[in-house]
């Protein structure tokens, strides 16, 4: 689930947070072929969430670099400088702007994440695999791409991935009894997972606090570590955040794949996420400001994905199931929308 950040006028509501006429706020609405027998249903949503995030499509699209995303085709064509033939991401999403078919072939990015991690046997082709993990991989993938190693503390400003989804971290232990305290540890998120018993358990228990503030405790809770100089106490985690994130992934993790809190956990979801709230303390002053809506969300039910995505053009949700295509219902309530293990 991606929340991004919305300029708004005061008073201004969800539909008006893009800018009318400008043609980086249009995302033409098509579907991705899923084949029986090709499972690419994980990789179609991530792929439909990206596209629908304005702030990523827009830096990507106008990114003058080949994001060939190390993955070229199995044709043995080695990557350079030519972005038509390489990146294909971008590939997929300069159909989305310009083909006229109304469902599309992810085939080549299928083929290219398969390749990629054979030696990790994940994302193989014909074999399900996880959605939120797939997102995060493309992510990481752009990332080695533009700086070409693995580093959690990536400033890059012409770095897609830190730039714009990267949560800069450090954790650390502070006991209220002996005033003992751990050394801070530095550390990067592109998807903050939070598991969905603890959601719910937290959800009853603190029913008058922000979404934010649930997701917090959700986060943390059960996450005990032992007292710095050792006096016996038992502290739970402190997680700071330090810089400002344009866009924030949430991955909901479910303890089981056949799991009866469903209607709990859409009933704990909101809308708005604010970022102060989010973690135990916020050091960036944009950051402490900051308020993100909802705009992706990819749900998983009877082993298959689909997507729902806002649409800033139209002003409303459309739903993804691969090649099928559907605008969601007008004035659809958040508690409407299906997000089952």
């Amino acid at each position: 689930m991606a929340w991004v950040k919305f300029f708004r006028k005061p008073g201004g509501n969800l539909g008006k947070s893009y800018q009318p006429g400008s043609m980086l706020s249009l995302a033409p609405t098509k579907g991705l072929l899923n084949e029986p027998g090709q499972n690419s249903c994980f990789l179609n949503s991530a792929v439909q969430v990206l596209w629908h995030l304005d702030i990523f499509r827009r830096k990507l699209t106008l990114c003058n670099s080949c994001l060939s995303l190390k993955m070229c085709d199995t044709s043995g064509h080695i990557c350079g400088s030519c972005i038509d033939s390489c990146s294909l991401l971008q590939g997929i999403f300069s159909q989305f702007q310009q083909s006229r078919e109304r469902a599309l072939p992810s085939d080549n990015l299928r083929h290219a994440l398969a390749e990629t991690f054979k030696d990790e046997q994940r994302f193989q082709l014909g074999f399900m695999d996880d959605a939120a993990e797939c997102f995060e991989n493309i992510l990481e993938r752009i990332h080695l791409h533009i700086v070409p190693e693995e580093t959690d503390a990536c400033t890059s400003k012409s770095c897609i991935t830190h730039q714009k989804f990267a949560m800069s971290l450090y954790e650390q232990c502070v006991c209220r009894s002996c005033g003992a305290s751990s050394d801070p540890l530095p550390f990067t998120e592109l998807v903050h997972y939070v598991s969905t018993t603890a959601l719910c358990q937290q959800t009853l228990q603190r029913k008058d606090e922000s979404f934010g503030e649930v997701l917090q405790a959700a986060s943390t809770i059960g996450d005990l570590r032992n007292c710095p100089s050792n006096c016996g106490q038992r502290i739970r985690i402190r997680r700071v955040l330090m810089n400002s994130p344009e866009i924030v992934t949430i991955g909901f993790v479910w303890d089981s794949e056949q799991s009866d809190l469903t209607e709990d956990v859409i009933r704990s979801l909101g809308p708005l996420l604010s970022l102060s709230s989010l973690f135990y303390r916020v050091t960036d002053e944009h950051a402490k400001k900051g308020e993100l809506l909802l705009v992706g969300m990819i749900c998983y039910s009877s082993r298959h994905y689909c997507a729902f995505t806002f649409h800033t053009k139209s002003a409303k949700w459309v739903f993804f199931d691969d090649a099928t295509v559907k605008e969601s219902i007008p004035g659809m309530k958040l508690a409407s929308v299906s997000v089952t293990p």
